[in-house]
């Protein structure tokens, strides 16, 4: 099967970048899965700037000038994205139609309407929605019909695409990296006392509730609890969040070490004692809190995060999102825990999230998918 996969953020930059999150290190690492299952894959996106790359693939690429949203009139983000699409879908019209796919992957609403173009070209190919958030625009509705079928990343992400469209998708999570995120060895152990060693990542911006976690440290520390943390992303929030670290004396116990690829955020994850996920708004499905998990790592995940319904209590703790007391608190929990073995098994986690998120079962479910319309 030939898969087209219409994604321009996937190669604006590196994941962790403000543009570039959880959807684009999907479409790497499924588009990857599916060339290793004998489907034939290539994926349109975005030219990167100067000054710009995006992660290594095998995937074949065929990048396509794009704009920026920051240069489009701010009537809102959503008809900036929109106005994005629309022009990506313009620009690789002639391209797009030369490559026949038999199915092709969308993964916002605004991909709609260039859906729709398609589909009056070459009637016989099948678009897949992923909903990975919501997005919706005025007159989606209406393109919608030129969607074959769909998949959500979680199931909130599931019910509210329900509530919009009238139609339940079926639940596909996000894949982790499991080649690259992994325990350092097998049979690792981890010291149970000294610093309790945390670990975050993704776009500095506000949603993702760092200011929070940097909050949560300061008041633990306070407590008496050492603690060390490291936060890899980029974003336009990194000013603001270093202030707030200079405010709170935590010069040297907080660090932000800016966007990391993927081996230098692997060596992050494996030399940290737990991960922490303090988003504020809806996360649905974020990869990195499979990566986190596939590194072994406990995870404090705010109420936000969409995995947690998928995942076990042997694996995560939570807490209600903006409640810095109970983030505090569960970070107390994580330092209580870390004496007892079976929280602390970095290779039983990975196995539970190889069950869950292993990317050539998820590229399985698509296929079946596809081959349903």
């Amino acid at each position: 099967m030939k898969i087209g996969f219409f994604l321009p953020n996937a190669t604006f930059d590196l994941p962790g970048a403000p543009e570039v999150g959880g959807i684009e290190t999907f479409a790497f690492t499924v588009g990857e899965a599916l060339l290793e299952l004998g489907h034939e894959v290539v994926l349109f996106g975005g030219e990167p700037k100067p000054g710009r790359r995006h992660r290594e693939t095998s995937i074949p690429l065929r990048l396509f000038p794009y704009i920026e949203t920051k240069s489009i009139p701010d009537i809102g983000t959503r008809f900036q994205r929109l106005v994005q699409r629309l022009h990506f879908g313009w620009m690789t019209r002639r391209a797009w139609r030369a490559e026949r796919f038999d199915a092709a992957l969308v993964f916002k609403p605004f991909d709609w309407p260039v859906a729709w173009r398609w589909k009056a070209r070459q009637p016989e190919l099948r678009v897949i929605m992923n909903f990975q958030g919501t997005d919706w625009f005025a007159f989606d509705r209406r393109f919608y019909r030129y969607v074959d079928a769909a998949f959500a990343v979680s199931p909130q992400t599931a019910d509210l695409a329900e509530q919009h469209l009238g139609s339940r998708p079926p639940v596909v999570p996000n894949p982790a990296d499991l080649k690259n995120f992994a325990p350092a060895s097998a049979g690792e152990t981890r010291a149970t006392t000294g610093p309790l060693r945390l670990a975050a990542s993704g776009r500095l911006i506000g949603w993702k509730g760092f200011a929070n976690l940097i909050e949560a440290v300061d008041r633990v520390r306070s407590d008496g609890l050492d603690v060390e943390a490291e936060l890899a992303g980029k974003g336009p929030e990194r000013d603001a969040l270093e202030a707030l670290i200079r405010e709170r004396g935590l010069e040297d116990h907080f660090r932000l070490v800016g966007l990391l690829d993927t081996k230098e955020l692997r060596d992050l994850l494996q030399r940290a004692d737990a991960y922490v996920a303090p988003s504020i708004g809806m996360d649905a499905g974020p990869l990195a809190v499979c990566e986190a998990g596939a590194a072994g790592l406990p995870l404090l995940l705010s109420d936000q995060i969409g995995q947690r319904p998928m995942l076990s209590a042997a694996d995560y703790l939570d807490y209600p999102a903006r409640d810095v007391d109970a983030l505090a608190r569960g970070i107390h929990e994580l330092a209580a825990r870390r004496g007892d073995p079976a929280w602390t098994d970095r290779q039983a986690r990975h196995n539970r999230f190889r069950e869950l998120f292993d990317p050539e079962s998820v590229a399985r479910r698509i296929v079946a998918l596809i081959e349903t319309v």
